[in-house]
Order: C-alpha cells, then structure tokens, then sequence
C-alpha cells in the first residue's frame, strides 16, 4: 500500500483535505502524520478563522476516529523547531 505524509498545509487547506482523505478512505493509499502537523494546521485554522477555537479539538479528534493509524511520530531531525 501506498503511504502518503499528509502536511500542515495539506490539512489547512480545507477541499484538499477533504479530498485526499475522502480517497483514503477508499484504501487506495494510507495517510501518516504526526500530532505536531494536525495541531499546527488546526491553530492556523483558528488564527485564520476556518474553525472556532472549540472546535479546533473535535476537528482533531474526528481525524484520528477516521484514521486510527495514522500517528507516527517523526524523527526529531525532521520537525522545525519554532524556537
């Protein structure tokens, strides 16, 4: 099966999200991403004002009750730090 990284800024763009989850749900690849990409997507989401804040959470929550093994953990040298 294919495995696709799904960034932050594939999640923050809402119709292409919504799409390329909608086909992986259909089994034709697999999706990964890390907690640190879906609350990264999500706070911009609210900062821009494509969620409200309470629903920033739910949001989250829905993607992991759909893709219960997407999380992987990525190693440290990969992740930006914004410190």
């Amino acid at each position: 099966m294919i495995v696709a990284v799904i960034d932050s800024c594939v999640i923050f763009r809402m119709p292409l999200c919504d799409s390329i989850l909608r086909i992986a749900e259909q089994n034709l690849y697999r999706i990964v991403l890390s907690q640190k990409i879906l609350e990264d997507a999500t706070r911009n989401m609210v900062i821009k004002g494509r969620l409200k804040s309470d629903q920033e959470q739910y949001y989250q929550q829905q993607i992991l009750y759909a893709f219960p093994d997407c999380f992987v953990e990525a190693p440290p040298n990969l992740t930006k730090s914004n410190d």
